[in-house]
């Protein structure tokens, strides 16, 4: 079987369009807090972005095909030896480039996206460091010494981010691996077994906080007219460095998030004063993707809105904070007495709890993304099969997003929500609401009932704790999945005869070859672009928790976003 090299790559050292910004490197082992650490985190992990037709091919590569489909997403793509910042990748698909890349496509100078050490890197925001040169800029610490913003790294082979650890002690992590970068509040400890816990010289503070004025916790604008006065200096976000209204201009400093709610369309007027030797530029966001950016000047600007929620950012001008101070924001709004209209343009992302995903055979279906709640894909073996996305569950009350729904244990003592057509004599007490959340999941929020028992792992083993009717077990290559899939409104009769199929779960392999980038190897090389997706599916998984198997029983489970196969 052949093995390969997980390569490093700075590519983006060089104007990524004409008249566009180059990307400027962090300097080695530079002060950073454990707030701005986190706040990055969060930025590329739960970044929208919208994949068009064009970022399903690269111009670099004639065999290279996307396995992202036209539609909106969470989270950056991953990319194999991927590093650059938010506004790098949004100018890169905006420009057509391809959507991630794996290791069977090589280093291409044509994809966009994080790979595990690049994630990392852009976190500590430092330069391109490697799992196998992360030691050149921090040290070793325990376990018991790992703080928010701290990684756990096995050189050669992968590095995650450590956040925070919930009530029971299970650990909150995020990660560049399988289709994207995403959080990762079920893994546990035992998902790290191995990895050395590792500190970054240049971090300074003794905990993470959930600092005000960044994307995932903008400064709220509560009427207008607005006033505020701040000091980008003081400012833990430093995420936008760019606007797409007008790429040229380089806002690569620290900045403040604010969020304001319109309720009838009119004219909203912001501007901004600082003083000498300080430059404060103010924007107009209706995401937090930078192309989403709309409006910005180095002192004021006036800009038609309709009824909906916007971002005002106070940025700071440059390449970096020697720019950077105190600055006096101002807000208003006059209403022109027209109706509302569409409101912004907004991302209407799949692969929520509830949603349909994809399963080998029908991988055209979205794969289920950890970053808005959805950690397991579902798949009955009824007539027709139906599949769905899915989380751990305790009771039916963690499982709002299933109206009716209840909580299934479903194979090897783990429990799943499930949909009320699918709960049979359960009482379908779950859902309070018409459907998954319209916001993407909150880290914060994570319950410990979400994190479900992490402490067996081994690799490739078949879980020997099932029932008897484990023993008609097939392997994942031997599965011919049936032709036909549909949403999750599946009948009861659909799972009278349905068949379990938990992931297969294995350790990182090892290569004879030694890797000097994220280290994610795999042994099979994926014959087509869609072994890939099925791999990424149903394959190989990086350290899950217990051993996965497939077996007779009700219910079919096919890992979504936690299958990683490729790192």
């Amino acid at each position: 079987m052949k093995s390969f090299r997980c390569l490093m790559r700075n590519r983006w050292s060089f104007g990524l369009l004409a008249g566009s910004i180059a990307l400027i490197s962090a300097s080695p082992s530079a002060a950073i807090t454990r707030d701005e650490v986190m706040v990055r985190a969060k930025a590329f992990a739960f970044h929208p972005w919208r994949a068009t037709q064009n970022n399903l091919t690269a111009s670099c590569s004639s065999t290279y095909q996307s396995v992202y489909t036209p539609g909106d997403y969470v989270g950056l793509p991953y990319d194999w030896g991927g590093y650059m910042s938010l506004f790098t990748f949004d100018q890169g698909i905006q420009a057509g480039l391809g959507a991630g890349s794996y290791p069977a496509d090589g280093i291409l100078s044509c994809t966009v996206g994080l790979d595990c050490s690049g994630y990392v890197s852009q976190c500590w925001n430092t330069t391109h460091l490697t799992t196998s040169t992360l030691h050149t800029q921090s040290s070793a610490i325990s376990q018991a010494e790992i703080l928010s913003g701290d990684a756990l790294n096995q050189a050669g082979y992968h590095v995650i981010l450590y956040s925070h650890s919930l009530a029971n002690g299970d650990p909150i992590l995020y990660e560049a691996i399988g289709y994207n970068v995403h959080i990762n509040p079920w893994g546990g400890w035992a998902y790290a077994s191995g990895y050395q816990p590792r500190r970054f010289e240049g971090i300074t503070g003794p905990s993470a906080q959930d600092p005000i004025g960044t994307p995932h916790h903008p400064i709220p604008i509560p009427s207008l007219p607005f006033t505020d006065s701040r000091d980008t200096r003081q400012s833990s976000s430093n995420v936008f460095d760019g606007c797409g209204a007008d790429p040229n201009k380089p806002e690569s400093g620290p900045e403040f998030v604010y969020e304001v709610t319109i309720t009838q369309p009119g004219l909203l007027t912001v501007s901004v004063s600082d003083d000498v030797g300080v430059d404060i530029d103010v924007h107009l966001y209706t995401s937090t993707n930078t192309n989403d950016c709309t409006h910005r000047d180095d002192s004021t600007f006036t800009a038609p809105v309709d009824c909906g929620t916007y971002l005002i950012v106070a940025d700071t001008y440059g390449t970096g904070d020697a720019n950077a101070g105190p600055y006096t924001l101002n807000v208003s709004f006059s209403a022109t007495g027209a109706s509302c209209g569409n409101g912004p343009p907004s991302y209407h992302p799949s692969g929520r709890p509830g949603d349909a995903c994809g399963y080998p055979g029908q991988e055209h279906l979205p794969f289920c993304n950890a970053n808005l709640g959805a950690e397991v894909c579902l798949v009955t073996n009824g007539t027709p099969k139906t599949s769905f996305c899915s989380h751990p569950c305790a009771t039916a009350t963690d499982c709002p997003e299933f109206p009716g729904g209840c909580c299934k244990t479903i194979s090897s003592g783990e429990s799943y929500c499930v949909t009320a057509p699918l709960c049979g004599g359960t009482p379908g007490d779950a859902g309070a609401t018409d459907g998954p959340p319209s916001d993407t999941h909150d880290p914060d929020a994570v319950s410990d009932v979400l994190v479900s028992d992490s402490s067996n792992e081994t690799d490739a083993i078949l879980d020997s704790s099932v029932e008897e009717s484990a023993s008609d077990v097939v392997t994942q290559d031997s599965v011919t999945p049936a032709p036909d899939a549909s949403s999750a409104d599946a009948s009861s009769d659909a799972s009278s005869d349905a068949q379990i199929i938990d992931t297969v779960s294995t350790r990182p392999v090892e290569s004879d070859e030694d890797s000097q980038g994220c280290a994610c190897r795999m042994r099979s090389h994926p014959p087509s672009r869609a072994g890939i997706v099925l791999i990424l599916l149903a394959g190989l998984m990086l350290m899950r928790r217990g051993n996965r198997l497939w077996t007779q029983n009700q219910w079919r489970a096919v890992g979504g976003s936690h299958n990683r196969s490729l790192r």
